[in-house]
């Protein structure tokens, strides 16, 4: 085959893989942003989730997609009996996911004894910082407020 042939047969199959869904899926939404909460700043945490709020409120609920990864003191956020409970859980009825990590889980579990309570729908990720590099590289955005 010639280099003309062998380019109109990459390019088929760059077709068929796109057309049947093999190719991998970005996501839906026009944009994507990471949220950074790793302080026990009460204010921080008002902040960030705020932040969420907005850009969910500017841009459309299915418009963003907005994660907010939740590590170290930052955890005093997300437990159980949180002053944000509520608005954690208007945010995520509108899509935001909230990420905790793991090594902080562990940590504290190792130093008490026992894993603290997190409100529902937490997703467990293996470190915070590692997830947002996840995020970043996948062409999420990033603040931390």
């Amino acid at each position: 085959m010639n280099k003309k042939s062998n380019n109109k047969h990459y390019l088929l199959i760059a077709l068929f893989l796109c057309l049947t869904g093999i190719a991998p899926l970005a996501s839906a939404a026009d944009h994507q942003m990471v949220i950074q909460v790793n302080s026990k700043d009460k204010l921080t945490h008002k902040m960030g989730l705020i932040n969420a709020g907005n850009l969910k409120s500017q841009l459309g609920n299915s418009n963003i997609d907005v994660e907010v990864v939740v590590y170290g003191p930052g955890l005093s956020m997300v437990k159980k009996g949180s002053v944000f409970t509520n608005r954690i859980e208007k945010l995520q009825s509108r899509g935001v996911q909230f990420s905790v990590c793991e090594g902080t889980l562990k940590a504290i579990s190792k130093k008490t004894g026992k894993e603290p309570e997190l409100l529902n729908g937490m997703k467990r990720v293996r470190t915070g910082a590692l997830r947002i590099l996840e995020l970043q590289e996948k062409g999420y955005a990033y603040i931390r407020p």
